[in-house]
């Protein structure tokens, strides 16, 4: 290893069950550089720095520090090494003062046995701010600054009283103004000079390229290329991030006469502000955007499942009121969460008794249950998704992902639906599962079916949406219609938002 490196990983494999987030990954990082990470969702980014801030254990390979192999088994170990993560969700103690928080831990003592000595704690403080010129009063309760000022505090804590040589930041600017983003550059120049290397998490292209000295691009849990500095061309890096060169795909015209589905005026608490959207008959349309963008937030209130502040929905011209789901199935209106275990799986149910629930609802008008009928649709959906089950009544927890996921689509096709939300549909399936979960919704839109679609892989919206709104902070950032719908055009608006 060159003397040059504080940190080499060579080889890193890292093994959930059923799937390889890292895979043999490379990566170094040199001595006082600023390194951007970049990829889309489930590109290894933070499967790595978890395991380098000791937060997971590699499952092989080697991690290197200053030339030596070392073990990262847990956070402490990390820690002990120079190594802190700063995590996009801050984990400060917000009910203790900023001098508290910044020496938690490490907390001085008074003469006094089991005392604290104040006055020395906050004169420390007060000189290690001052030191990189943030101006906050150590004294101050740290629920009281805002978020920029937490994450000041935190960057301080990891790199001054924990003594780090390498800081992690995760999606440092999520939150910030620009202001407090051109502050926290100013921080990481000061850092840099001082000879600490910094590794740096964005999915914002423009940002990466002021702060950066070199860029790493993941993607299959694979370092894909490092560009330095004379390097940086958006076009490059996002065809490194996509594996091909991005071309506009051709899409199915949509004759957009009838507005099925309208929303006006739906504003959530922090989260959305005034959302106006129109949906089409046959329409799909896709709904872009960074994590904290408000999307998710979004279609759970369309569903019922989020309170608004407001919100007026129009549902084939007459306005109809949803602040629950069974309002909205009452309407022909379903919806696919995105935590496929956690949202809509009966995991000690059967295949059947996961398939029928919407089905159920819609049909059952007696005290009688129609077994036959149940078992017939069961059957059909089997058969038409293809899930690969021994018979419908064993339990769906025995199946693959991919067939739990096509299983519960299924759940939504057996009722045809007027309008489907999916959010995230193909989220951890295999790439044969994709393409039939694919075909049905093209399928659906060529029938009739309007469509609203999430995911986190912006190439699968590309791929299927007619239409693409791009949301940042609950606000459309981007529109794009038809031919304009490309990957690039999508991802310039959500890196630049």
């Amino acid at each position: 290893m060159s003397e040059q490196y504080i940190l080499e990983v060579r080889r890193l494999t890292k093994e959930f069950p059923g799937t390889i987030a890292l895979d043999e990954m490379d990566f170094n990082l040199k001595k006082g550089e600023v390194r951007a990470v970049v990829g889309e969702n489930g590109a290894g980014k933070s499967t790595l720095m978890k395991i380098l801030s000791g937060a997971y254990t590699k499952t092989s390979g080697e991690i290197l520090f200053n030339g030596a192999e070392v073990e990262l088994g847990n956070v402490e170990a990390s820690q002990a090494l120079g190594i802190s993560m700063i995590y996009q969700e801050l984990e400060n103690v917000t009910k203790l003062s900023v001098a508290e928080n910044v020496f938690l831990g490490r907390l001085p003592k008074s003469k006094v046995p089991g005392f604290v000595d104040f006055p020395r704690l906050n004169t420390n403080t007060k000189n290690l701010l001052e030191e990189y010129n943030v101006d906050i009063d150590p004294k101050s309760r740290l629920s009281s600054l805002s978020v920029a000022q937490q994450q000041f505090v935190e960057i301080i804590k990891a790199v001054i009283v924990n003594n780090s040589r390498v800081v992690i930041m995760d999606e440092p600017t999520s939150s910030l103004t620009k202001e407090e983003t051109d502050k926290l550059f100013k921080i990481i120049g000061d850092l840099k000079k001082n000879g600490i290397s910094i590794i740096y998490i964005s999915h914002r292209l423009d940002e990466v390229t002021d702060i950066a000295d070199a860029i790493s691009v993941f993607r299959d849990g694979k370092n894909q290329g490092t560009l330095q500095r004379d390097e940086f061309e958006k076009t490059r890096i996002i065809t490194l991030m996509v594996g091909h060169e991005v071309k506009t795909e051709e899409k199915r015209k949509v004759e957009r006469r009838k507005v099925v589905f309208e929303v006006n005026n739906l504003s959530i608490r922090n989260k959305i502000s005034r959302f106006n959207i129109k949906l089409y008959e046959g329409e799909i349309l896709g709904i872009a955007g960074l994590m904290g963008s408000g999307k998710d937030e979004l279609v759970k209130s369309i569903f019922g499942l989020w309170p608004a502040v407001s919100k007026e929905i129009y549902f084939e011209g007459r306005l109809v009121h949803i602040n629950h789901p069974l309002e909205a199935i009452k309407h022909g209106i379903v919806y696919l969460p995105e935590e496929r275990k956690l949202q809509s799986l009966f995991l000690e149910l059967s295949v059947k008794e996961n398939i029928i629930p919407i089905w159920l609802y819609e049909k059952f008008d007696h005290f009688v249950l129609a077994k036959k009928e149940e078992e017939e649709i069961s059957e059909q959906m089997v058969r038409k998704l293809d899930i690969k089950t021994p018979t419908i009544h064993n339990e769906i927890v025995g199946l693959s992902g991919g067939n739990q996921q096509k299983a519960i689509f299924s759940r939504l096709l057996a009722v045809t639906p007027k309008v489907m939300i999916l959010n995230d549909p193909t989220r951890g399936v295999d790439v044969k599962s994709k393409e039939s979960i694919y075909g049905f919704i093209r399928e659906l839109a060529g029938k009739g079916t309007s469509i609203l679609f999430l995911s986190s892989e912006i190439p699968e919206i590309t791929y299927l949406a007619n239409r693409v709104v791009v949301l940042s902070k609950g606000d459309i950032c981007g529109e794009y219609t038809d031919d304009e719908v490309t990957t690039m055009n999508i991802l310039t608006s959500v890196t630049r938002a």
